[in-house]
This record gives structure tokens, C-alpha cells and sequence, in this order.
């Protein structure tokens, strides 16, 4: 009950505006990943298994489009993820986002590590994408499709510009994996050192839709957690009327995103429906690489990245074919 006042109170007293998910947190975010991805921003560790999952993922991605030697569109980018590692196995990566700070963020680290076979455009989210039917040989899209206003037009979009015979392969946040812990939770994003975004979740699973709120205020993120953890800790049910009123004086902007997460299930309704005449439920490159990592683990670890992906590769060619059960909200592939 206490939860729902919060809310209420938000909407009653601040006046959120409402926004679309660039407008939300991206174009604020220096870096969408925290600059931890590995070869963007991190050497690469062989002994960390993120960073066997990523290699994981980018051949996911490669295989699972076919996309070696081949034109690849990238559908939201972030920090130039998955393009900028998969370019140097395919012809051209063409990277599209609706946020043009990642934009202007993925041109400077293309820039920065010397790729050359990779270009990131703009574009209105909402609008047409801008290229022409049957342009691109494959697409990648990890975690995107669902922070635009309409997937299901998003994925028509998708169809339009890929090729016939060319592969849309996907992940995305279905809300299954937070039933009973997180159906409400609570985001601490720093902004500056100054400033930081308190982002509010409540997600409605059975409607499969997610609205947030953003409460930017001017202390840093170490004064809000230090503030929070006077009331018992950063969690959703510490955000209460008495909390907000507190920090009112130094609220400087609320917005409102509403979102629809869809499930595996629901994409793969939705892609049939589009016309993709076969939609994969597979398991994950990424997945397999992590387990691979720990088999090695306990043998001994390749120590550079040429001889992991050499361990990788076989493995992850023969996951992404590997029918998945559509309960656990698997990684896709469409074929047109």
C-alpha cells in the first residue's frame, strides 16, 4: 500500500512528463554499459567469464545471421554493441539508434579502436527506418526492440529492410524472471558527480508492460544511497512519501516511460504473423561460452583471445541451432 502512495504521490506532485526511453535515460548516459564491455573498453581477460560471454556473443550474432563477409544492420547499438566486435568478421556493420547521444558515443569509440567497416546513423524512433526494402543481409538487435514505443511495429520495420532469406536475431528482457522479487524495483543511475536519476520500476507481468519514472535530482548517487539507507536500504519499499518530500527541494525533472516488454512467446506470435517464414527459439551463445569457461576452469584457460575463440566458436555454432524451450524466454532467430 505504502509502495502505491509513493506512485501516487509522484504523479500527483511532480507532474511527470512523459518520454520516450532516449529521451528517458540514454541520451544522459556517457556510457549505456558502464564501460565494461570488454575489447570496446576493457582489455580482454580470459579469466573472466563475462568476457568468454561476450565473445559468446559475438558469435551469436555472426553465426546466427550468417553475416560473415555479409552487410549487417545493427538495431540499437548503445555503446556500439554488438557492432563494433562484429564488424571485423562481416563486410559492413551499419549501426541505428534513436538516441543521438549514443550515436555521437558509438562514432567515437569506432574511432577510437580504429574500426572503419562500421557506421552509426540517427534516426526518430517512431518513423520509418532510413534505407530501403531488402537492405541488409542480417540484423542484430540485443535488448532494443523492446525500449521503442511499438515493438510489434518495430519488428515490421525490421522485416521491411532485411533481405529475403536474411536472419533478424535478438534478445530481449522478457518480465518472466522477475515475478515474485521484482515486479517493483529501483534504479540508482549517476548522472554526473552532482546529479544522479532515481528510476522507479513497476512491472506488470501479465500485461507485459513496463512504466518507469525519473526522478533526476541534484545530489550525487552517493548522497541518495546514503540518504536511503537511513530508511532501511535501496529498495523499492524505501521509497515513500516521507522520502520524497524530503528530497523535493532538489528535484529538478520527473519523467514517465511506459514500455512493452514482450515475452518469447509473444515475439514468436507476432513474428509469424509479420511474415518470417521461420522464427528459432534457440539457446545462447553467450550461455555456452560462460559453461564452456567454466569446464576450462578447471583444466587450464586459454590465455589470449585468439585461442579462446578458437575454443568458443564450435561450441557457440552448435547452441545457436539448438531448439530452446519457449517458457525460458530464449534468444531468437526470424528468417524472411
Amino acid at each position: 500500500m505504502g509502495e502505491l502512495k509513493a506512485i501516487n504521490w509522484i504523479e500527483k506532485n511532480l507532474s511527470p512528463e512523459f518520454s520516450t526511453s532516449e529521451e528517458f535515460i540514454y541520451n544522459e548516459m556517457e556510457s549505456q554499459s558502464c564501460y565494461s564491455l570488454p575489447v570496446i573498453y576493457q582489455p580482454f581477460d580470459s579469466t573472466k567469464k563475462s568476457h568468454w560471454a561476450d565473445r559468446g556473443s559475438l558469435f551469436d550474432y555472426l553465426y546466427s545471421t550468417n553475416g560473415g563477409g555479409k552487410l549487417l544492420l545493427d538495431f540499437g547499438p548503445g555503446d556500439g554493441w554488438p557492432s563494433l566486435i562484429v564488424a571485423p568478421h562481416a563486410a559492413e556493420v551499419v549501426g541505428i539508434d534513436s538516441s543521438p547521444r549514443r550515436v555521437k558515443v558509438c562514432n567515437q569509440n569506432a574511432k577510437r579502436l580504429g574500426i572503419r567497416n562500421v557506421k552509426f546513423v540517427s534516426y526518430k524512433v517512431g518513423e520509418k527506418l532510413p534505407f530501403e526494402d531488402n537492405s541488409f543481409d542480417g540484423i542484430m538487435a540485443a535488448s532494443s526492440i523492446e525500449q521503442t514505443p511499438d515493438p510489434k511495429a518495430t519488428l515490421k520495420e525490421l522485416f521491411r529492410v532485411l533481405k529475403p532469406g536474411g536472419r533478424l536475431r535478438f534478445k530481449y528482457e522478457a518480465l518472466e524472471q522477475y515475478r515474485n522479487s521484482k515486479e517493483k524495483d529501483v534504479w540508482i543511475a549517476e548522472l554526473t558527480d552532482n546529479s544522479c536519476k532515481l528510476v522507479l520500476y513497476v512491472r506488470d507481468l501479465k500485461q507485459e508492460c513496463v512504466t518507469q519514472y525519473g526522478i533526476t535530482v541534484s545530489l550525487s548517487k552517493r548522497e541518495i544511497v546514503e540518504l536511503l539507507k537511513r530508511d532501511g536500504g535501496t529498495h523499492f519499499t524505501n521509497i515513500t512519501v516521507r522520502f520524497l518530500e524530503s528530497i523535493r527541494p532538489r528535484i529538478i525533472g520527473v519523467q514517465i516511460c511506459r514500455l512493452k516488454h514482450p515475452s518469447g512467446r509473444t515475439y514468436i506470435s507476432w513474428l509469424k504473423e509479420i511474415g518470417f517464414k521461420e522464427v528459432l527459439p534457440t539457446h545462447s551463445g553467450a550461455d555456452a561460452a560462460a559453461k564452456l569457461f567454466e569446464h576450462y576452469k578447471q583444466l587450464q584457460i586459454p590465455d589470449d583471445i585468439e585461442s579462446v575463440d578458437r575454443v568458443i566458436k564450435p561450441v557457440v555454432r552448435v547452441a545457436v541451432q539448438l531448439s530452446a524451450p519457449i517458457e525460458t524466454d530464449p534468444m531468437i532467430t526470424a528468417v524472411k
